[in-house]
């Protein structure tokens, strides 16, 4: 199959070029095989068993201390659940964290990477100081602080928010691949940047992840993208017929253009971005095996909560500033509860301190920020289902019947879908 032609660079990211490779030189986007074994040489191995019985115990939430659970039970008694459907509309209970039954607890300053006692196999990686370009980690949390501000909460009964971007698969009544809609309204063209910046944060991250992840990880995710037929990285919709493989994002305060030359790849295509989220412990089915994680902006301190934890080895990640971690989301995990502040009275919508932009805050004024990326097992449904919707419709470019979306006589004047106008209702 013939390469697509790329459009030519523009004027501006030419003279740019060699900033690009300086970038992507100083990021470590394209370390090759032998940079990439001697990193992971320097990462420290542990092996564990897999505990018999799931601990933090399965489907509760954890808590760190007990002034956390005591603030979340308060909270939540004042606020029903919003989502009848889940969980019957009640509650987990909550239990508080007991440290003495966890088998390891990573430091806020350590890189490690888990394996199986019996099978050997790599079944967690945290690495610590990822960005190494303190700057440009400012401008990713700021584009995560947009995405959670402009997309719809995917979580509304977990603590925090967590938000889609790239592709998702639509309404559950009409699944479809597209990109991922906004609930308040911006303008086009401010969606259009807001699109670009999400792919370009990714699109870096990515490219880093590639250079430092053990290789059956990146595989794992890219296995899972070819064998979905038709599946699209994260290219943000192109113009039809044109292949687009580059991203572009704000770099020092230039708008850098990268891949131009193919040497570089597309975000995995469904991104997630999250601040102060937390679960309860759970485990769920991806498309792919694996699950990453980069979190730019964490709490100073772990102690009052937010730390992951993988509840299947009995393994706790005290939460920190740049940090990736990846795990495998069958095996059961979680986020411990934080503690936050609770207003004094009973709940009052009107009262701001209740509003969703101030309530769930901790008491050290600690964030979470950061983003994901994932491939959802629906996918693939999603894909094959507007493939029949499209394959059902009536063929484009011949005269055909239509009926109009307003009157109930057939339209045989309409040619395509393209001149197509229905008749308008006429008004009494």
């Amino acid at each position: 199959m013939a390469a697509s032609k790329r459009s030519k660079p523009s004027r501006r990211s030419r003279k740019s070029l060699s900033t690009v490779e300086q970038v992507v030189n100083r990021l470590g986007m394209r370390w090759n095989d032998e940079q990439k074994e001697e990193y992971i040489d320097s990462i420290k191995v542990v092996e564990l068993k897999r505990l018999k019985v799931p601990y933090p115990t399965d489907d509760y939430y954890t808590a760190t201390t007990a002034a956390g659970r005591d603030q979340w039970e308060r909270f939540w008694h004042q606020r029903p659940a919003k989502d009848k459907r889940v969980n019957g509309g009640q509650r987990r209970q909550i239990l508080l964290l007991d440290k003495s039954r966890l088998q390891y607890i990573i430091p806020q300053n350590e890189s490690v990477m888990f394996r199986d006692a019996d099978t050997k196999e790599i079944f967690m990686v945290i690495l610590r100081d990822f960005i190494p370009d303190n700057d440009l980690r400012e401008d990713m949390i700021a584009t995560c602080r947009q995405i959670i501000k402009y997309r719809r909460d995917d979580r509304r009964e977990d603590p925090g928010q967590l938000v889609h971007f790239g592709y998702t698969c639509g309404d559950r009544a009409r699944p479809t691949v597209g990109l991922a809609a906004n609930c308040r309204y911006i303008s086009p063209k401010y969606h259009r940047e807001l699109n670009n910046a999400s792919q370009g944060m990714a699109g870096i991250g990515w490219n880093m992840l590639r250079s430092r992840l053990p290789q059956v990880i990146i595989d794992d995710y890219n296995n899972t993208i070819k064998n979905i037929p038709g599946c699209p990285r994260m290219d943000m919709e192109p113009t039809k017929g044109v292949k687009n493989d580059l991203f572009s994002y704000n770099v020092e305060g230039e708008e850098l253009t990268f891949n131009e030359v193919g040497d570089l790849e597309l975000p995995p295509p469904s991104g997630l971005s999250a601040i102060n989220y937390a679960r309860f412990t759970h485990r769920e089915n991806n498309g792919n095996e694996w699950f990453i994680a980069v979190t730019c902006l964490a709490a100073d301190s772990p102690d009052i909560g937010g730390n992951f934890y993988n509840a299947s080895y009995g393994i706790m990640m005290e939460a920190a500033i740049n940090t990736v971690s990846c795990f495998k989301p069958n095996d059961y995990h979680g986020t411990t509860l934080y503690e936050i502040v609770v207003p004094d009275g009973v709940y009052d919508a009107s009262d701001p301190r209740w509003r969703i932009d101030s309530r769930e805050s901790r008491p050290d004024g600690g964030e979470n920020i950061g983003f994901a990326f994932e491939v959802s097992k629906g996918l693939a449904n999603a894909k094959r289902k507007r493939d029949a919707r499209q394959a059902a419709r009536p063929g484009r470019g011949g005269k055909r019947n239509r009926r109009s979306v307003y009157s109930k006589e057939p339209d045989s004047n309409a040619e395509s879908d393209e001149d197509y106008v229905p008749k308008r209702p006429r008004l009494r």
